[in-house]
């Protein structure tokens, strides 16, 4: 079995949160992670997200911007004061292509752990693995119902789409 340790500096999450009239992105940072393959076979993932390096990429305006940031961290939405980090617990990855999985796992926000599968591409280059991937998250799971046509009615164009996207990209060296 080879473990390779995720580094922070090089690994990245993107999120998209969709709305009526429109969307949001931005990034998350990784804290730290590592994945054990033994050959093609991923044998088990751990990926440590810091809450706290939540930014947005779309909102120009510095005002909006805070007062759309201070929504993000409060219980509305991820309650990061409480909160500072999101888990991934991967748990199976079963080859489906030339270095494309089929990955399933357990996913952690706001302390509550829900099961999650989605895909990704991992590549090995001697020392290296590179991956990439995309997780379509349904946040009201997680007790993040701000917003939502589950919970509230007649939001019209204020309603938020439940589901968001992580896409990531990891870069992890082979550890000794």
């Amino acid at each position: 079995m080879t473990k390779f340790e995720i580094q922070k500096e090089s690994s990245i999450v993107n999120w998209t949160g969709k709305k009526v009239l429109g969307l949001h992105t931005g990034t998350i940072a990784v804290a730290k992670g590592s994945i054990d393959m033994d050959h093609e076979k991923i044998v088990s993932g751990d990926v440590v997200i810091d809450m706290t390096s939540l930014t947005i990429t779309d909102i120009n305006d510095r005002k909006t911007h805070q007062e759309f940031k201070d929504h993000l961290w409060n219980d509305d939405f991820f309650s990061i004061d409480e909160f500072s980090t999101s888990h991934l617990k991967v748990v199976q990855g079963t080859l489906t292509n030339k270095n494309e999985y089929e990955l399933s796992g357990l996913l952690t926000i706001k302390n509550i752990t829900q099961p999650v599968t989605f895909t990704g591409k991992i590549e090995i280059l001697t020392d290296f693995l590179y991956s990439t991937g995309e997780l379509v998250v349904d946040r009201t799971l997680y007790n993040i119902r701000y917003g939502s046509g589950k919970f509230i009615d007649n939001l019209g164009d204020k309603l938020i789409h439940d589901e968001f996207v992580l896409q990531f990209k990891l870069i992890a060296q082979r550890s000794n």
